[in-house]
């Protein structure tokens, strides 16, 4: 399957030579990304700095294996620019700085 292809929800892994890798969850037309350094690293997860709802609202996301999970809506971005953060680490190789991330090591 084409991971590019619109499905209502998604499970994308962009994985490089030197361990990093950028994961996202999308539902429809919002999604969430993962960044992670290497393997076993608690990485960074993105932020919506303009979300200004409740800190208990969260959406469904289904993954590849069929597992449900339930994540923020502070964490949740338009697909758009989830997919812009994609193309931009497959491209760069680098984190995309247009994103808000939080350190999940803190």
């Amino acid at each position: 399957m084409d991971i590019w292809t619109y499905n209502q929800f998604r499970e994308i892994e962009i994985r490089l030579d030197d361990g990093q890798y950028l994961y996202a969850l999308i539902n429809g037309d919002y999604g969430w990304l993962m960044y992670l350094r290497e393997e076993e690293d608690s990485g960074l997860s993105s932020r919506n700095p303009d979300y200004n709802g409740s800190d208990n609202e969260t959406m469904k996301f289904t993954l590849s294996n069929g597992q449900v999970d339930y994540y923020p809506l502070s964490w949740v971005l338009p697909a758009e620019t989830v997919n812009k953060a994609l193309l931009y680490f497959e491209e760069t190789h680098k984190i995309p700085e247009f994103i808000t991330w939080h350190d999940d090591n803190k």
